[in-house]
């Protein structure tokens, strides 16, 4: 009786291994190329906000176009730092201080149908993460799928 468990276990086993092995390997390889995919978009955006020095409207919308093609949801955080240089009367130099703006305050802006303007050394940061979508093993979150990019702004369009 035990001869008969232990072929059908070692069956059991073999046939995870040849047909679970290749999907998990192919999930993977499909999440790489989603993080890929992501962070290009995410690349163009910031380089083109960095290089104008604005983001418009038409913009945001064509970059969450872009992160809609994908069978997956995504939350996309930015966050603006802007450098102040304050004169410090006590120690009679000048302090870097920054101010920070997140998502609310772009939205809200280009919402109202104006484009949100960045000055010359500003700092954009984007993050992309993955909410929802498929997973290979329903009920365990993955957290691989997400990426950062950001730049100094350099306003070129003068």
């Amino acid at each position: 009786m035990s001869d008969i468990f232990g072929k059908v276990c070692s069956i059991f086993l073999a046939v995870i291994i040849l047909f679970g092995m290749p999907l998990i390997y192919m999930n993977e390889r499909a999440k790489t190329a989603e993080q890929i995919y992501l962070l290009t978009e995410a690349t163009h955006f910031v380089d083109s906000v960095c290089n104008t020095g604005v983001i418009s409207g038409q913009m945001l919308r064509t970059f969450y176009a872009s992160l809609a093609r994908e069978a997956s949801v995504y939350e996309v955080t930015f966050l603006h730092e802007q450098p102040e240089y304050v004169y410090d009367e006590g120690g009679g130099s000048y302090v870097r201080c920054e101010t920070y703006h997140d998502e609310e305050d772009i939205r809200k802006q280009v919402e109202q149908g104006q484009d949100y303007y960045f000055c010359r050394g500003d700092f954009l940061l984007i993050a992309i993460e993955k909410k929802a979508g498929f997973t290979l093993l329903p009920g365990i979150k993955d957290r691989t799928v997400s990426i950062r990019y950001g730049g100094t702004v350099k306003y070129e369009a003068y």
